[in-house]
């Protein structure tokens, strides 16, 4: 039977242990060109692995996790505690977990780990699918209201609920989160969509594209940066993929083999499209339509702290009277 989206996934089994890589330096675990350094320094993962279990995703080639299995970091906050206030104010600390919603209702280890940031006062990039960030809006406003940088960013593959069903059961409507994202713009607090993966041949049609860019301004959205689906070489994330197109979108199997040739060693994350046509072409039209609705396809970066003023020196000498 078809999962409702934002069903809880049965198969997952969740595993608690501590690790210090709840927190850590972001990248530490991916190639160079995913990692956003200009946009955020610091990684805090409460969870490793996640319930949703995508069919474009690549837990499946996790090999610290059982191919349904969630690990609970429960040391999440601790280590967070040991590391923060050697932090660069300067920097962003990445957040993620909130997918983990099963989880984390019970665990409540972002929810912690938020009270922590606040108290601080840390740059936050939050990126999720989930609308479970809604419960803790009020720490996100405090922070911005406090004037650090916070940023809520929402995955979206497509505002299609048929092409949602197949590639990600187990997540929130897409107007779901759209309606999280219109709640979290009238907190005042900035958030954007992560187009994270076009689909070629599925979601990037032109009709597709000019629905989300439209609806996501309508929202609150202050940028929409694009994905292009990457796919491995060869292993799970490859069958699970070309497993779907053949169940759901035979007509376009062989047309994803062109885009992503088969291999026997490849990087572990995929690889996108390799017709480069193609790849330019799909950026040439979001570029286009993210100007005529007028929402950048870059992160926001994160402005530079305001130099303190500084009190005028009294130039008066100094008399005795004043030290007695």
């Amino acid at each position: 039977m078809t999962p409702r989206l934002g069903d809880n996934n049965p198969s997952i089994t969740y595993t608690k242990y501590e690790t210090p890589s709840a927190f850590r330096k972001a990248g530490a675990f991916l190639p160079r060109d995913l990692i956003k350094k200009e946009v955020y320094e610091y990684r805090l993962s409460p969870y490793m692995g996640c319930s949703k279990r995508c069919r474009y995703c690549f837990e499946l080639h996790n090999e610290f996790i059982h191919e349904d299995e969630v690990k609970i970091k429960t040391n999440t906050v601790s280590v967070l505690k040991s590391n923060i206030p050697s932090l660069d104010k300067t920097k962003a600390i990445l957040l993620d977990g909130y997918d983990c919603e099963a989880a984390e209702q019970r665990e409540r280890l972002i929810r912690s780990a938020l009270e922590v940031i606040v108290e601080y006062g840390i740059p936050l990039l939050i990126q999720t699918k989930s609308d479970l960030v809604l419960r803790d809006l009020d720490l996100l406003e405090e922070l911005n209201d406090s004037g650090v940088f916070v940023n809520v960013s929402f995955s979206l593959t497509s505002l299609n609920q048929d092409h949602a069903r197949i590639f990600e059961p187990y997540t929130c409507s897409p107007f779901d989160r759209l309606e999280a994202m219109k709640k979290i713009s009238d907190a005042g607090v900035q958030t954007g969509i992560i187009l994270m993966p076009v689909l070629p041949f599925i979601s990037d049609a032109d009709e597709e594209l000019d629905l989300l860019f439209s609806r996501a301004a309508e929202n609150g959205c202050k940028y929409v940066v694009p994905e292009p689906l990457r796919v491995t070489s060869s292993g799970k994330q490859r069958d699970m993929c070309f497993g779907v197109l053949r169940k759901y979108f035979p007509a376009l199997v062989k047309r994803y083999e062109e885009l992503y040739p088969a291999r026997r060693f490849g990087p572990k994350f995929g690889s996108g499209p390799r017709d480069t046509a193609y790849l330019s072409g799909l950026l040439k039209r979001i570029d286009e339509v993210s100007r005529r609705y007028g929402l950048p396809t870059v992160f926001p970066g994160i402005p530079k702290p305001r130099p303190e003023k500084r009190k005028p020196v009294s130039r008066r000498q100094c008399t005795l009277d004043r030290f007695v």
